[in-house]
C-alpha cells in the first residue's frame, strides 16, 4: 500500500507539475507581452526624439549654410580693412620720414645761412674751432641738431660745456665743423 500511495503521489505530482509548466508558460507569455509593449512604447519615444533631433540638425545645417556665406563677406571686409590699415601705416611712416627730411633740409639751410657768418671761437679747451652758431627752435633736440649738421652730440655738448642733452627754445649753440 505504501507503494501505491507513493506511486499515486508521484502521479499526482507529475500531473501538478505538468499543469504548473502550463501556468508558468502562460505567466511567461504574459510577461513577455508586457515587455514587448513597453519596448514598443520606448521605440515610439525614441523615434519621436530622433525626429526632433533630425529637425534640429536640419535647422543647424541651414544656419551653418547662412554662416558660411557671411564669413566670406566678413573675410573680404577684414582683408580690405587690413589692407587699408597697412596703407595708413605706410602713409604714416612716409609722413614721418618726410618730416625728418624736412627738418634735416631746414637745418642744413639754417646751417648754410649761419655758415656764411662762420665764426671762430675758442670755446673748447683753449683751442680755436670753426663752426656755426645755431639757435634752438621748437621741437628740436640735441640729437636732431647734431644730425642736421652731421656732427656728434658729444661734440656739441663739449663745445658748449653742456652737462645734459636738454636744450631750450632760443638757446644759442656753437656747432663745430665736422
Amino acid at each position: 500500500m505504501t507503494k501505491t500511495i507513493c506511486l499515486g503521489l508521484a502521479g499526482l505530482l507529475l500531473c501538478l507539475n505538468v499543469g504548473c509548466v502550463t501556468m508558468v508558460d502562460e505567466a511567461s507569455l504574459a510577461q513577455q507581452q508586457a515587455d514587448y509593449d513597453r519596448m514598443q512604447e520606448d521605440m515610439q519615444r525614441l523615434n519621436e526624439k530622433l525626429g526632433g533631433i533630425q529637425l534640429e540638425q536640419q535647422n543647424l545645417a541651414r544656419e551653418i549654410e547662412g554662416l558660411r556665406k557671411a564669413p566670406r563677406e566678413d573675410l573680404v571686409t577684414k582683408n580690405r580693412l587690413d589692407t587699408l590699415d597697412r596703407q595708413v601705416q605706410s602713409l604714416a611712416a612716409g609722413r614721418e620720414a618726410d618730416r625728418k627730411q624736412i627738418v634735416s633740409d631746414l637745418s642744413h639751410k639754417v646751417a648754410a645761412i649761419v655758415g656764411t657768418s662762420s665764426s671762430s671761437s675758442g670755446r673748447s679747451g683753449g683751442g680755436a674751432e670753426t663752426g656755426y652758431e645755431h639757435v634752438v627752435e621748437s621741437g628740436q633736440t640735441l640729437s636732431t641738431i647734431a644730425a642736421a649738421y652731421k656732427v656728434r652730440v658729444a661734440s656739441i655738448k663739449k663745445a658748449n660745456n653742456l652737462k645734459s642733452d636738454i636744450v631750450r627754445v632760443g638757446q644759442k649753440l656753437f656747432i663745430p665743423k665736422p
